[in-house]
């Protein structure tokens, strides 16, 4: 029995191919790994801030607004009781220009996402249930996601 050892070309053909893989992997599933991330953020922050929690969720927000944040989340502490939250609506953007992420097209670059919320509050010293949309922007810095809040909503 005459066994055909692979030729050389024919080894190093596969042992490249099989290297590559990982590489194109990686690359096809960046924003997939983004779009995770993203799920995991908004999770802990709203659930930090919808509980009131003693920070919340000033972790997630950018450097420059947190002082700000935190000063006005005291107030909402205090008057804000959160009932029902939903997300409406998911808005990704490039370098602040407008993408269409949807089912033909799930692996878009994007580095940021304006989430639109629907909260159902009552605020202190009304005890009447209303209805805020409020709309949550998010940017991605190379390595997490950060929130540029605004808080206004809750504190009128």
């Amino acid at each position: 029995m005459i066994r055909n050892k692979p030729s050389i070309l024919f080894r190093i053909a596969t042992l490249a191919v099989i290297l590559c893989l990982p590489l194109v992997w990686g690359c096809a599933s960046t924003a997939e790994k983004r779009m995770e991330q993203l799920g995991k953020v908004l999770r802990v922050y709203n659930n930090a801030f919808e509980s009131r929690s003693e920070n919340g969720g000033s972790g997630y927000v950018q450097n420059e607004y947190r002082m700000d944040y935190l000063l006005k989340y005291g107030a909402i502490q205090s008057r804000v009781s959160f009932f029902k939250s939903q997300v409406l609506n998911q808005a990704f953007f490039k370098d602040g220009k407008p993408l269409e992420i949807n089912a033909e097209n799930p692996e878009g670059d994007f580095n940021e996402v304006v989430i639109t919320m629907r909260y159902q509050v009552t605020i202190s010293p009304s005890t009447q249930l209303k209805t805020l949309i409020h709309e949550q922007r998010w940017k991605h810095n190379e390595t997490t996601w950060l929130l540029e809040p605004n808080l206004a909503p809750f504190l009128n």
